[in-house]
């Protein structure tokens, strides 16, 4: 055990501290068809007080997570497993903040053939709902700010709060209904992503979630329809600025306003390969499905409902 111990330390010094003596991915090389050291990773363990639920090898277990095609199928299964029945070891983060790096469990949805069970699927979207801007966090933030009326506490009231640095006098009920969200925002619930990829699209780009299923997260995901609106427009501007639409010249040749008239032939033509074509298609109809789904605000009024009921059934 103490071998498999140096062998986890080598690896998570390689990956995150110095990587000019140790190469990662030729130590993962070596080591990921170790049945029993994989076996030993996914243990679970206590961190030093004893307090908070991890794992024997963390960074063979993120290895395990990302390299899901070449790894043992039943040990991995067995990870999955306990990330889905382990909120501490399903926020564990390594690659970033624990407030929004890449957890355990938004990297097993990266796994587009991972099959999820009803108990698992709940799991994932009740993590995912605790992202800011869903409607649990806008209830949330409701409920205590209806708390706050009652205790009396109001913005003719003053009170003092850093802010930007700076000592500032504020409207009690506001300032303390900003260091709620400034907690909000700190706190390991926040794990899974960050920004506009973080798990709740993972969770609306995943087959094991019904269309019917997305279309009421969706809904539920982003409480602000502006706050919608950004991000939709943000995936699609993510396609444009794909790598693959350069091609060596200083803009993208991919016409954003063209995107959803573009034919699979048109766009393998484009890129001369299949495994590009297929990626950027996916995504085109990813974002041309889930605006089918919850339409942007400048699109509202040009739907009519019978028409969107029409277009879900025959989703």
């Amino acid at each position: 055990m103490e071998d498999f111990r140096k062998i986890e330390d080598k690896l998570y010094y390689a990956k995150y501290c110095d990587s000019k003596f140790d190469n990662p991915i030729e130590i993962w090389s070596s080591i990921k068809n170790n049945r029993e050291l994989l076996e030993w990773a996914i243990k679970p363990t206590k961190d030093k007080h004893g307090k908070r639920d991890l794992v024997n090898g963390l960074a063979i277990c993120e290895n395990l997570l990302i390299d899901f095609n070449n790894v043992d199928n039943e040990v991995y299964q067995k990870l999955v497993g306990l990330i889905y029945s382990n909120k501490q070891i399903a926020r564990i983060v390594l690659n970033g903040y624990s407030n929004g790096g890449y957890s355990y469990l938004l990297m097993s949805l990266w796994n587009p053939n991972l099959k999820l069970t009803d108990e698992q699927k709940a799991f994932a979207v009740d993590e995912a709902m605790n992202k800011i801007g869903t409607i649990r966090y806008k209830n949330t933030m409701y409920q205590y700010s209806n708390q706050l009326d009652e205790k009396g506490i109001t913005d003719e009231q003053t009170m003092y709060t850093e802010f930007g640095g700076s000592i500032n006098p504020v409207g009690a009920k506001t300032g303390n209904m900003y260091m709620a969200g400034l907690f909000s925002s700190l706190s390991d619930t926040q794990a899974h992503g960050s920004g506009d990829f973080d798990i709740r699209y993972w969770i609306l780009r995943n087959s094991n979630w019904s269309i019917e299923e997305k279309q009421k997260l969706i809904m539920d995901f982003w409480s602000d329809d502006e706050d919608y609106d950004e991000i939709l427009e943000q995936w699609e501007w993510a396609i444009v600025n794909d790598s693959a639409n350069y091609k060596d010249d200083a803009l993208p040749q991919f016409d954003k306003f063209e995107m959803y008239e573009y034919s699979y032939e048109e766009l393998l033509k484009f890129y001369g390969d299949k495994e590009t074509t297929d990626r950027i298609w996916d995504e085109i109809q990813f974002c041309k499905q889930m605006h089918q789904l919850r339409h942007q605000q400048w699109e509202l009024e040009f739907v009519k409902p019978k028409v969107l009921e029409k277009t879900l059934k025959n989703m």
